[in-house]
């Protein structure tokens, strides 16, 4: 006849204990930069440098993270590669840095280096997203950021 009761007690403690854990915040994505690897006649592999904030004191698994590499070209956006990843574990209360290769064609690239030639800079946009999982709850976290790279600069 006791048992009942425990586990009454229990389910009451529980729901109680549940309700005092604070909600998860939501992480924050944003590149750090973009370096090259490797170049061959036909491609150049670049890396993507993300910085994954996770505010939280629990770690994460970012699922996947995707994102498309651009250059402009007066005022327009030419594509010039996507990158994507999955499975990449972000540790609890801190930042994680994580990068992630892409691969580029020559051509576009080559374009973007001789307009950056005459215009003084090669200007890159990284349009992106990434999914954050909890366990508890998911986050999507976009991304995005305009780099500037004149020639020259180190």
């Amino acid at each position: 006849m006791w048992r009942p009761a425990v586990i009454l007690l229990t389910a009451a403690l529980l729901c109680s204990a549940g309700c005092a854990v604070p909600p998860l915040k939501e992480p924050t994505v944003t590149v750090d930069g973009i370096g090259i690897e490797n170049v061959t006649w036909g491609s150049t592999d670049l890396s993507l440098r993300l910085i994954i904030d996770n505010p939280n004191p629990v770690g994460a698994t970012l699922t996947r993270v995707w994102f498309d590499v651009h250059f402009l070209e007066s005022g327009q956006a030419v594509y010039l590669a996507h990158g994507e990843q999955e499975g990449i574990e972000i540790r609890p209360d801190g930042e994680t840095a994580v990068s992630i290769p892409v691969t580029v064609d020559n051509p576009p690239l080559v374009q973007a280096f001789l307009r950056g030639l005459q215009d003084g800079a090669i200007v890159l946009r990284v349009n992106g997203s990434g999914t954050l999982d909890y366990g508890i709850a998911t986050f999507e976290v976009p991304f995005n950021r305009t780099i500037e790279v004149r020639p020259g600069q180190g």
